[in-house]
């Protein structure tokens, strides 16, 4: 998965003027180094490890809340794991093909596939609505 400068993102929230709280900066510092999702208990015992800290998940699941909301953050419902997004900037569906073996992420768009989900769940007579990702089960070339 392609790797995104942390500092990209923390200059949007200073211009946007969103809050950013040591703990919103410390996790995106973290999901920035780890190129595999991470659980919120993951990341939870990483922080209080590394920082000598004793934060509760509560805190953690709200600050990637924050940053999904944003769009600079993939939930992987399938995985019930976050990962730092690829292309925040490109406003389409981004396509998270997950190795159900590894999780590896491969990231891609619904436009460079060919894929018109608008189109798709009109022709179904139902109204898309875009999540900003959609979840693919893979297996990845290193683990088949």
């Amino acid at each position: 998965m392609k790797k995104i400068n942390k500092n990209n993102i923390l200059n949007y929230c200073v211009k946007k003027k969103l809050y950013l709280t040591p703990t919103r900066i410390m996790l995106i510092d973290l999901l920035s180094k780890h190129s595999k999702p991470k659980s919120a208990y993951e990341l939870l015992k990483l922080i209080n490890k590394k920082k000598n800290m004793n934060l509760n998940i509560s805190t953690i699941y709200r600050v990637l809340n924050f940053w999904v909301a944003l769009g600079f953050v993939h939930r992987i419902s399938a995985l019930n794991k976050y990962i730092l997004c690829g292309r925040p900037d490109e406003k389409h569906v981004h396509m998270l093909n997950f190795c159900v073996r590894c999780e590896n992420i491969i990231e891609s768009c619904n436009k460079n596939v060919d894929l018109n989900l608008e189109k798709i769940t009109k022709n179904l007579n139902l109204k898309f609505i875009n999540s900003r990702s959609l979840e693919i089960p893979v297996i990845c070339s290193s683990c088949n």
